[in-house]
């Protein structure tokens, strides 16, 4: 596998088996174009750190990207709305950029495979809620999704 060259990246992958923290190459790239774009992206695990693996956007339920400033003329026209969604075991609060109308259509919403949250937090099961900066969710893994 021939890796882009560029500074690695912290990440936190969470999928439905596991909680995995590392690194990636994004080459300046958002994550979440990066998971849009639904191809395997490579990942380094901390736990492994002799071999990349791939990782496909459509396995991660929730994904704490590295910390990034996104370009402002990278960012989509919307209103900040608060949310809350469940996506695999976990409860997840946070701001969305939604467009016109997004909020009260479900079929609107799943148009985005993956919805970047800000001033988020998330939890499973009884322990106390994880505050981080962005979480991206993977909304083709919810089941409930409420604009509060």
């Amino acid at each position: 596998m021939t890796l882009p060259d560029g500074d690695l990246e912290p990440i936190r992958i969470i999928t439905e088996e596991a909680d995995r923290t590392g690194w990636v190459y994004t080459q300046g790239q958002r994550m979440t174009d990066i998971l849009s774009a639904g191809e395997p992206f490579s990942f380094l695990s901390e736990s492994d750190l002799r071999e990349w693996t791939d990782v496909f956007p459509d396995e991660t339920v929730i994904v704490v990207p590295p910390p990034h400033t996104g370009q402002p003329g990278l960012r989509l026209p919307g209103t900040r709305h608060r949310v809350l969604i469940t996506a695999g075991i976990y409860q997840v609060a946070g701001t969305a950029l939604l467009r016109p109308g997004e909020q009260d259509d479900p079929i609107l919403r799943a148009t985005r495979r993956f919805l970047p949250l800000t001033e988020a937090s998330f939890v499973s099961g009884e322990g106390p809620p994880e505050e981080v900066e962005v979480v991206i969710v993977n909304l083709r893994r919810t089941s409930s999704f409420e604009v509060v």
